[in-house]
C-alpha cells in the first residue's frame, strides 16, 4: 500500500522495477487533471504491481478516469523510466510504499538518466569459501585479457555460473555493499592481473570498464 501522508522528494524516487498503466496494445495513457489551477497531463508510476492494479480499480475516485481498468506494465530499469517520463506528459505522479510525489516530467527524466549511470549497490561476485573472486579469461581481437565479473543481482550471478560451467567457477557468492568495497575489490583484482571489470557479463567486453577506473573512485555507469 502507498503511504499518501509522506511526500516523496525527487532524490527519493524508488528504484526499478517500477510499473505504469497501459492499454491492451501497450500504449501509455496520461490522465488530464488540473495542477496549480492549470490543465495538465500526468503520467503515473507505481512502486509495485499491486499498487498499479489498485489505482486502476479506483482511478475514478482519484480523478484519474483515463487510467480506469488499465493493466500494469513493468519498467525494468532506469532507461525505461526515462523513456516514460520523456513521452510528452507534463507531470509524473509517483505512488509507492515510501510515499507519493508529483514532479515535473522533465525532472523525473533527468533523475532517471542520472540514476542509469550510477553503480547501484549491492554488487555481487562469484567467490570461493575464502571470499576470493577468480578472474575470467576473455578472448579479444588483441588476445586474451583477464576480467573481474560483477553482477547486479544474485540471480544473474548464478545464471552466469550455470552458463559458464566450463570455467569451473566456485559455488559461493560475495557481496560488495558500497563504493569503498568496490574500490578495494578492484585494487585486489588489478594486483591479480585483471585489466577490466564487467557488469553482468554476457557478451564478452561489450560493457567493460578499465579496472583502473574503479581503483580510485566510484565510476558512474
Amino acid at each position: 500500500m502507498a503511504d499518501p501522508t509522506r511526500e516523496l522528494a525527487l532524490d527519493d524516487l524508488p528504484g526499478p522495477p517500477l510499473y505504469k498503466l497501459v492499454v491492451e496494445e501497450g500504449r501509455d495513457v496520461f490522465a488530464r487533471v488540473e495542477v496549480g489551477g492549470e490543465p495538465a497531463s500526468v503520467g503515473v508510476l507505481f512502486g509495485s504491481e499491486g499498487a498499479a492494479r489498485e489505482l486502476s480499480e479506483d482511478a475514478g475516485e482519484h480523478g484519474l478516469d483515463a487510467l480506469a481498468g488499465l493493466e500494469p506494465s513493468i519498467l525494468p530499469d532506469w532507461e525505461a523510466v526515462e523513456v516514460f517520463a520523456s513521452a510528452g506528459e507534463d507531470y509524473v505522479l509517483v505512488v509507492s510504499e515510501a510515499g507519493t510525489g508529483l514532479f515535473h516530467a522533465d525532472d523525473v527524466a533527468r533523475r532517471a538518466a542520472e540514476a542509469a549511470g550510477e553503480i547501484a549497490f549491492p554488487v555481487y561476485l562469484i567467490s570461493d569459501e575464502r571470499g576470493e573472486a577468480p578472474l575470467i579469461t576473455v578472448e579479444t581481437d588483441g588476445g586474451e585479457v583477464l576480467v573481474t565479473a560483477l553482477f547486479t543481482s544474485t540471480e544473474k550471478a548464478r545464471a552466469f555460473r550455470e552458463a559458464a560451467r566450463h570455467l569451473g567457477l566456485p559455488d559461493g557468492l560475495g557481496v560488495v555493499d558500497d563504493a569503498g568495497g568496490l574500490v578495494r575489490h578492484a585494487r585486489i583484482a588489478r594486483e591479480a592481473g585483471a585489466q577490466y571489470a564487467v557488469f553482468d557479463p554476457e557478451t564478452g567486453l561489450a560493457d567493460a570498464i578499465p579496472i583502473e577506473e574503479l581503483t580510485y573512485e566510484t565510476r558512474e555507469r
